[in-house]
């Protein structure tokens, strides 16, 4: 059987041939090779968000390591700033320097030196010039134990038989913890 077709006729039967083949190329290849992109596309945005996340703690963790070692080398200068049983007579013993080289008079009102459980308790009154106080105050907490101040009252201590202007009386309530 012969065909008999024109060139028209021609021009359309290749052209829907070739049309066709180029729509199956499209549809058969390239629509999937598009998608396997944006599959691959998100599965390496999704590794590199992980990646960055793992990253981020990495970091994290070597500065959280040397903080450590920081602290660590920080705290264990602190054995010799604590308060222990048996240190009773060491303590008074500072105060009273601190007393005497702050140049006031200091008295224990009360304490639980001879009971001492978690923490000591110290009842203080001071006397002296108001400069030699604050001087005293500020000695006490440079000290090397580390006192917790629960009550502080400053007064003036001047009167008829006291002729200084700047006496003044402080009365303190500190607290140390016992290690």
């Amino acid at each position: 059987m012969k065909l008999n077709l024109n060139t028209e006729k021609k021009t359309l039967i290749i052209l829907a041939v070739i049309s066709t083949i180029s729509l199956s190329i499209i549809f058969g290849v390239l629509l999937p090779t598009i998608k396997y992109i944006k599959k691959l596309d998100q599965e390496t945005s999704t590794l590199r968000q992980y990646l960055e996340k793992k990253y981020e703690n990495t970091k994290t963790l070597r500065t959280s390591k040397e903080k450590i070692e920081e602290i660590q080398s920080i705290v264990s200068t602190y054995p010799d700033d604590l308060f222990y049983h048996g240190d009773e007579l060491k303590l008074i013993t500072s105060l009273e320097r601190l007393a005497a080289n702050n140049r006031v008079e200091q008295k224990i009102d009360n304490s639980n030196l001879d009971k001492i459980g978690e923490a000591v308790n110290l009842s203080l009154t001071v006397n002296g010039d108001y400069k030699n106080v604050l001087q005293y105050l500020s000695s006490l907490e440079k000290e090397k134990y580390y006192f917790t101040i629960t009550n502080l009252q400053i007064v003036s201590a001047t009167s008829p038989q006291n002729n200084n202007p700047n006496a003044t009386i402080m009365n303190l309530d500190l607290t140390l913890y016992v290690n």
